[in-house]
C-alpha cells in the first residue's frame, strides 16, 4: 500500500480533487456563519424585548453554531459537498487502475508483484483514501466554523436539547414552533450528549459510502474503456439511486447521508443494507475484473 500512496501523492489529480473539496466547505463555512450571526442578532432583538433574560438564554442556546457545520446547515455550497463529493473524490482515485493498464505499467508490476497483492493494495488503498478525503474537509469545515464563531464548547445546546426532548424546556410556543426541527429522528441521544458525537458518527457513514461509491467505479473501470466516464461513473450511480427512489427518499443516500436529518424515516436498518449491498456488488464486479485481466503478464 506504501507503493500505491506514493504515486497517488504524485498525481497532480489528487491534489485538485482535494482542493475542490476544501473550497466548497470553505464557502459553505463563510455563508453559514454570515447567517448564523444574523440569526442570532435578529432572535436575540426580538425575545429580548418580549421575555426575561433567562427564557432569552434558552432560546439563543438553540441558535447554535453547530448549525452551520456542513450537513446541518442548507446552504448550497453545503448541499453541493453531498451532492458532487462522488465526483469530486473520483477525480483522484477511480482511474489509478485505467491509467496503469493503458500506460503498461501493469506488465511491469506483474513481473516483481503478485498480481492478487497489486489488485488487494489498489482495492484497500483506494477505499481507505476516499474515506479521508470525504471526512477531512468536513473536520475542517468544523474547527473553521468554531474558529469563526469563537465557540467550541456545546454542553449548554446539549443540555437543552434534551430538555427539549423530554419535554421539560419552558420556553415560548413561538420558539417551539421554529426549533421543532431540530429534533432529530436518528441518533438523537448522540446530540443530547454533545453535537461532536452526533454529527462523528454521520460524518463516518458518510466517508464509507464515499469510500463504496468510488471502490465501485475502480471496479467498473476494469471494464470501461472511456476515461471520463470511467471518472463519472460514481456520481452517475450515486444519482441514479436517487431518481430511482424518488418516491422513497429515505433509501436515498443524499438524504440519509448528511446529519440534519432532512426526512423524519431515516433509518440505520436502510443505511447498512444499502451499504453492505454495494460493497457486495462491489467485490463481485472487482473479482470478475480481475478474473478478465489474469492473462495481463
Amino acid at each position: 500500500m506504501l507503493i500505491e500512496y506514493k504515486k497517488m501523492f504524485k498525481n497532480k489529480n489528487f491534489y485538485l480533487s482535494f482542493c475542490a473539496l476544501l473550497l466548497v466547505v470553505v464557502i459553505a463555512v463563510l455563508i453559514g456563519v454570515k447567517e448564523h450571526k444574523e440569526e442570532y442578532l435578529l432572535t436575540e432583538r426580538l425575545f429580548n424585548q418580549r421575555y426575561e433574560k433567562p427564557i432569552v438564554d434558552d432560546v439563543l442556546n438553540f441558535v447554535s453554531p453547530h448549525k452551520q457545520w456542513l450537513g446541518f446547515t442548507n446552504n448550497f455550497p453545503s448541499d453541493l459537498y453531498y451532492f458532487l463529493y462522488p465526483l469530486l473524490i473520483s477525480i483522484a482515485l477511480v482511474d489509478s487502475l485505467y491509467r496503469e493498464r493503458k500506460s503498461g505499467y501493469q506488465h511491469f508490476i506483474f513481473m516483481r508483484m503478485d498480481r492478487r497483492k497489486y489488485y488487494t493494495a489498489k482495492f484497500a488503498t483506494t477505499f481507505l483514501t476516499a474515506f479521508f478525503m470525504f471526512v477531512l474537509p468536513l473536520c475542517f469545515g468544523v474547527v473553521l466554523v468554531n474558529l469563526f464563531t469563537n465557540h467550541w464548547d456545546y454542553t449548554a445546546y446539549a443540555n437543552i436539547y434534551k430538555r427539549f426532548v423530554d419535554g421539560t424546556l419552558a420556553i415560548p410556543d413561538n420558539a417551539l414552533s421554529v426549533f421543532k426541527g431540530d429534533i432529530q429522528p436518528l441518533f438523537s441521544d448522540l446530540l443530547s450528549m454533545s453535537p461532536y458525537a452526533y454529527v462523528a458518527v454521520f460524518y463516518i457513514i458518510g466517508g464509507l459510502f464515499a469510500s463504496a461509491y468510488v471502490a465501485m467505479g475502480l471496479a467498473l473501470s476494469m471494464f470501461i474503456k472511456n476515461y471520463y466516464l470511467i471518472i463519472f461513473m460514481p456520481q452517475i450511480f450515486y444519482t441514479s439511486i436517487w431518481f430511482l427512489a424518488a418516491n422513497n427518499p429515505k433509501w436515498v443516500p443524499f438524504y440519509f447521508l448528511a446529519p440534519e436529518g432532512i426526512h423524519g424515516d431515516n433509518s440505520i436498518s436502510i443505511m447498512i443494507i444499502e451499504f453492505l449491498l454495494q460493497i457486495f456488488i462491489t467485490f463481485v464486479i472487482y473479482l470478475i475484473g480481475m478474473k478478465k485481466h489474469e492473462d495481463v503478464l
